[in-house]
């Protein structure tokens, strides 16, 4: 464990927290210089500085917490965010359950939610160096122990199972790889699934996952956190769960579930475009929502909804249609002079253009505001000027 050792000795943590006090006012350079002039070993210096920036980052994930814990690069961005582990934990607290194994802890965001929730808390990480960060992440829980093993090797004695695997590292040759097998993850999701179907389980995924490989027999949801789509989570031995779930965890949480998925009908542009939360658009469930609220989609597979009166729901981001006109740069660019457009939100489904190559192009000038949703109605490409509803 290189480094790792040193890191977590106690002159390791007491230079963190030194180096956290001061990082943010010395540049790295002068910084390192100085510890080099005290006598700190150069490799604990790295390590330290690394986890001070890993720290600073975290804190999008972990908030006020974010000091408190230790990460590796890789296991924070498979970390899961502090909220959306405590729902993963509530799922578990409903199904009645007081035993967890976490296989795949990673850094112990997971296991981190589970034990302050009260349960008995096995947690299994393959990599030492990982499994030794997530053992000082655990150390303040009494009811929780990690075990650096590899987790389909372990003897499984606890009343639930949680599943993190990992997305292999692919190397292919020639053409990219687009097609996600259950061979790209380790453990393999054979023997996720299969293992998991033995008692109450929970797995995590990345949201894109493909929705022809869950089985038949698992829930599943997709969670958005704060409008950003951030995992799928399979669940099994959940009856009283809906086939498809929706979970949106803001400052006030959602879920809208169905048992299928229904196709949105298609109808003309009316005076309101609603863009719907990115888990509706991956689960398929705009569909359903739709039908629910009465509203359509204005182009076959485009994720727009359109209605003529405005709809204030938790699900749909609306705005006011101002002007339709052909997707022509120049007739935008014309349209955005005439009023003064400086800053110009830009959005986009089902065209091949991209708001990075077509900003430059218009040459914005002036104090005025406006978003542009370029997109299909019916089969035409159209440049729509929007004005936010709320």
């Amino acid at each position: 464990m290189p480094g790792i050792e040193k890191l977590l000795s106690s002159e390791g943590l007491a230079l963190l927290q030194q180096v956290e006090s001061v990082a943010e006012s010395q540049s790295s350079l002068k910084l390192i210089d100085e510890l080099r002039k005290n006598g700190h070993d150069p490799e604990l210096i790295s390590q330290v500085l690394t986890q001070a920036k890993l720290r600073n980052k975290a804190k999008a994930k972990f908030g006020e917490f974010a000091n408190q814990l230790l990460y590796t690069q890789d296991g924070l961005e498979q970390a899961t965010r502090l909220g959306v582990a405590a729902h993963h934990a509530g799922i578990f607290r409903a199904a009645g359950v007081n035993s967890i194994t976490d296989l795949g802890c990673g850094i112990g965001s997971d296991a981190l939610a589970f034990a302050a929730a009260g349960f008995e808390v096995t947690a299994v990480e393959r990599d030492i160096e990982t499994a030794a960060i997530a053992s000082f992440n655990l150390a303040v829980f009494e009811n929780a122990k990690v075990l650096a093993e590899d987790a389909s090797q372990v003897e499984l004695t606890t009343q639930a199972l949680w599943f993190d695997p990992a997305r292999r590292d692919l190397e292919h040759q020639g053409e990219k790889h687009k097609v996600v097998g259950p061979e790209d993850f380790s453990p393999s999701l054979n023997w996720v699934f299969q293992t998991a179907r033995t008692r109450i389980s929970g797995v995590k995924l990345g949201p894109a996952f493909p929705k022809e490989l869950i089985p038949d027999d698992a829930k599943a949801i997709w969670v958005t956190h704060n409008r950003d789509l951030v995992e799928l989570t399979l669940w099994f031995g959940f009856d009283q769960l809906a086939k498809f779930n929706v979970l949106q965890i803001a400052e006030e949480s959602h879920t809208f579930s169905a048992d299928e998925i229904l196709n949105a009908e298609v109808g003309e542009l009316r005076a309101y475009l609603y863009e719907p939360d990115a888990g509706l658009i991956r689960s398929g469930l705009m569909g359903n929502l739709a039908k629910e609220l009465g509203i359509h989609t204005v182009s076959p597979g485009i994720a727009y909804l359109s209605s003529d009166q405005v709809i204030d729901s938790p699900w749909l981001r609306g705005y006011e249609v101002l002007e339709v006109l052909n997707l022509d740069e120049k007739k935008i660019a014309a349209w955005c002079k005439e009023r003064g457009v400086g800053v110009l939100e830009i959005k986009k489904r089902g065209v091949d253009i991209t708001p990075e190559q077509l900003r430059p192009k218009l040459k914005l000038k002036g104090a005025g505001t406006a978003t542009l949703i370029l997109t299909k109605i019916g089969d035409a490409r159209r440049a729509l000027f929007c004005k936010p509803i709320r």
